[in-house]
């Protein structure tokens, strides 16, 4: 099976201890900021270390060698930014089940990057469950296959290196354009899992409880994970 184009491509078969807003400049900027070094300290993560191993696909999970049960789909909240493997809510839920589980999560992507990752991956893992746990509506991706690049552009991007670019100024300028995405991106999703003889599980980011953070005080922390894995237990139960 030939990967999908992520940005985490040229991470395959590689492990790394930072990525992306859980980076080491971030970390040391809370380390001398009094607030900051206080939840670290509380949160325990002075001296902490997380280690991000990608397997030969470029995703935080193990390989695709066994016959899996669920294939889990996301940005950072599923891959885990700032937490540790353990930690984050697939394998808290793979242990809760004793589901055989892959995470695809892939941070800083959109709804569009889980569509193009479970149809490029859900025909050949055939899993039973499909997981996706959607991210803002307010990012979009776009694909530039002349330099093998993604590119997921958040709202929050078009004051800065969009400002210039008419189309991307307008459809982020209306929620409608973000909520009709999402519905083609849900309704695409759930079509391909009925191809494929798979169960959609499919959550809003509105059904985590953040009850902790992780190390970059950005994302969820291992607690709210494990109160989302608890919820989506009882849907692979039912």
């Amino acid at each position: 099976m030939i990967p999908a184009l992520s940005n985490y491509s040229h991470l395959a078969n590689q492990t790394v201890f930072w990525d992306t807003s859980d980076n080491q400049e971030t970390y040391q900027k809370n380390l001398k900021n009094s607030k900051a070094f206080e939840q670290l300290q509380r949160l325990n993560y002075v001296d902490y270390t997380i280690e991000y191993q990608f397997n030969s696909h470029g995703f935080r999970t193990q390989e695709f060698e066994k016959k899996l049960d669920a294939v889990c789909f996301g940005c950072s909240y599923t891959m885990g930014t700032g937490v540790r493997y353990e930690h984050t809510w697939p394998v808290q839920l793979s242990q809760l089940t004793g589901l055989q589980i892959a995470n695809l999560g892939h941070a800083g992507s959109s709804n569009d990057t889980a569509y193009r990752m479970a149809r490029h991956y859900l025909e050949f893992l055939q899993p039973k469950y499909a997981i996706w746990l959607q991210t803002d509506a307010h990012r979009i991706e776009i694909i530039d296959q002349s330099i093998s690049t993604v590119m997921n552009i958040l709202a929050s991007d078009i004051n800065n290196f969009y400002s210039d670019n008419l189309f991307i100024k307008t459809w982020m300028s209306s929620d409608i354009n973000q909520q009709i995405n999402l519905d083609k991106n849900t309704q695409a999703f759930q079509q391909l899992c009925y191809q494929a003889s798979v169960i959609p599980i499919i959550l809003s980011r509105g059904e985590i409880t953040v009850l902790d953070l992780a190390r970059d005080l950005q994302h969820p922390g291992p607690r709210s994970y494990q109160r989302l894995a608890e919820k989506i237990s009882l849907l692979t139960a039912s």
